[in-house]
């Protein structure tokens, strides 16, 4: 967020550099927002402006001088991005506009120096009176207040169900929180969580640990009713969850009854908020004891599944549990264990691939090599290219290089791509017939595999019905000359044509142009500020290899047609001078 700009907040905030750090489009709407009267609540003190912005919802935006650098946020999602907004350009505008209509003397003013030179002599029932009145009506400092009472009051008796009451009301929702509430939400929430930080850093840990755990259950409740898609509230879930793993380390809990309260948790977290080993060895015997008891009766509930059996449970609590049981076994280090929980679920091939390379990393490898040939042949309709590289590896390791080579081959044949042709090359070579292979796959590419694509009758589906996959092939074996005649025949996609004229470029800077200049138009025609800049750096990568073929004239001619054809472009002119002015300087 910071930039490199080391002047006064007055220079700072002019509408060159608004426009400058936000783009023409961004400004020319937050301009709008402006003129539109959109900008409210302005407050500036020395170093920082406030502003409320109203768009598709209220935003709030804070500009800063930081150090001498500017600094800016906004509550907006593209804000939340670190990027500077249109609302952040509205509310530099409003504040331009209104240091221009102010008398000099004042433009410098602090719009809280009054407020506080009052409050700074106002009795203290006043101020006390004054604040509930606005805790009435802002539910976030309502919460701030709350929880700093709460742990003043906890410093001479700690009432553990009052601060379940104070937390609670903090993390309470009502229906479904969509985005433009979550800055609210996000407002009540953090205030509590700094108040559980605070109880242990008073001594409360063990409170902490009854107080994040409740905290916890709420939370992930919440979590469930709203759009957190900026991540805010899943950050502050956790730092709840940190403060739990503190505070149980600060006063560990019982180990019986904890084994039980971590086991719900558990049972709860979809997110890994809470990871088993951190807590294993706070569990001791007797926690590890009910904590295993009590999964060992879910996961009984659990049914064997294997391939072709379709999904008859709740997929979120399986996936829970089987976790839950995954990691006992990883704690006690017992891969047969660990062998029969993946087995309970073998309704995909990479089900198979993970227990193979489980088996793989215990040396045990005849049996990894067992449970890979049952995931391919369970699936031969679906093959998974993990699960086939497993199989290539193991078999080469094993000098069973036909064997591989043939498995690669089929591999390719049922999903044709680059990475299933390199594998083949691996495979081929160390069997040494890589000629023989490489052959035996381009004549097919070119016969069955296009001509299934041309009559639209093939199983292919997510494969252009182009040339691009031998075109991308013949690209990475670094022979340009045929790629281009298969793109010229066959046709390819955009990204290739664009790699061609890039291999191209050194030796044959004519061909490299005439694909340049042939999709220069369409990059146009998307008609936003990074097409625009995309298309004036082609342009001058055009005229640099024009030059080198000593066509300055005929480029000078194509440039003249390029500005009239899209001269209402006006964006696009300005980067275009811009680019030709800068790159020409070295000429």
């Amino acid at each position: 967020m910071k930039r490199t700009h080391r002047q006064g907040l007055a220079e700072l905030i002019t509408e060159s550099l608004l426009q400058t750090e936000a783009g023409d489009r961004a400004y020319e709407r937050g301009l709008d927002y402006f003129q539109a009267g959109a900008v409210t609540d302005l407050v500036v003190t020395k170093d920082m402006l406030n502003a409320r912005v109203e768009g598709g919802d209220e935003y709030a935006v804070q500009l800063w001088n930081e150090n001498g650098a500017l600094g800016y946020s906004c509550t907006c999602p593209v804000g939340d991005d670190g990027i500077f907004c249109k609302h952040a350009v509205a509310a530099g505008l409003a504040w331009l506009a209104d240091r221009k209509a102010a008398p000099p003397a004042k433009r410098g003013r602090d719009d809280l120096a009054g407020i506080r030179e009052w409050l700074t002599g106002a009795p203290h029932e006043q101020l006390v009176e004054l604040l509930l009145e606005q805790a009435l009506n802002d539910p976030g400092l309502r919460s701030r207040l709350n929880t700093r009472a709460a742990r003043v009051a906890a410093t001479h008796h700690v009432d553990v169900k009052s601060l379940k009451t104070t937390v609670g009301k903090a993390l309470a929702v009502s229906g479904f929180v969509d985005y433009r509430g979550m800055r609210r939400l996000i407002e009540r929430v953090w205030p509590a969580v700094d108040l559980i930080a605070g109880l242990i850093d008073d001594g409360h840990a063990a409170v902490a640990v009854e107080l994040t755990h409740y905290a916890l259950k709420r939370g992930i409740a919440t979590y469930q009713r709203i759009d957190d898609s900026g991540g805010s509230f899943g950050d502050l879930l956790r730092q709840i969850a940190e403060l739990h793993l503190k505070a149980c380390r600060a006063a560990p809990p019982d180990a019986a009854a904890f084994g039980k309260q971590f086991f719900e948790l558990q049972m709860l977290d979809d997110w890994g908020l809470l990871a088993f080993e951190d807590y294993a060895s706070l569990l001791g015997d007797a926690g590890l004891h009910t904590f295993r008891t009590l999964a060992e009766k879910e996961w009984k509930k659990v049914p064997a599944r294997g391939p072709g059996d379709g999904d008859a449970r709740d997929s979120i609590s399986c996936f829970r549990i089987t976790s839950i049981m995954e990691a006992l076994a990883r704690e006690a280090g017992d891969t047969d264990a660990l062998v029969a929980i993946m087995s309970r679920d073998l309704t995909l091939p990479y089900h198979f691939l993970q227990i193979a390379e489980l088996l793989a990393e215990a040396s045990r490898r005849d049996e990894a090599l067992a449970w890979a040939e049952r995931g391919r042949k369970a699936f031969p309709d679906r093959p998974d290219s993990r699960l086939v590289d497993f199989l290539a590896d193991e078999y080469g390791h094993r000098g069973q290089h036909e064997e591989a080579v043939a498995l690669t081959w089929e591999q390719f044949k049922q999903q044709p791509a680059l990475a299933s042709y390199q594998r083949l090359e691996v495979c081929s070579k160390r069997a040494g017939a890589w000629g023989e292979w490489r052959a035996k796959a381009l004549a097919w590419l070119r016969e069955d595999f296009l001509n299934a694509q041309k009559h639209n009758r093939s199983r292919w589906s997510w494969t252009p019905r182009d040339h691009s996959l031998l075109v991308e092939i013949f690209l990475w074996e670094s022979d340009s000359d045929a790629a281009l005649a298969q793109a010229k025949t066959g046709g390819c996609n955009e990204s290739l044509w664009f790699a061609i004229a890039e291999a191209r470029e050194a030796k044959h800077p004519e061909d490299a142009v005439a694909i340049y200049q042939a999709r220069l138009d369409a990059i146009v025609k998307q008609a936003n500020n990074r097409a625009y800049d995309k298309a004036a750096a082609l342009v001058a990568r055009v005229r640099d290899l024009m030059r080198r073929t000593k066509q300055a004239k005929e480029f000078a001619a194509w440039l003249e047609a390029v500005r009239i054809r899209h001269k209402v472009k006006r964006n696009f002119m300005q980067r275009l001078d811009r680019v030709m002015a800068a790159t020409s300087k070295g000429h």
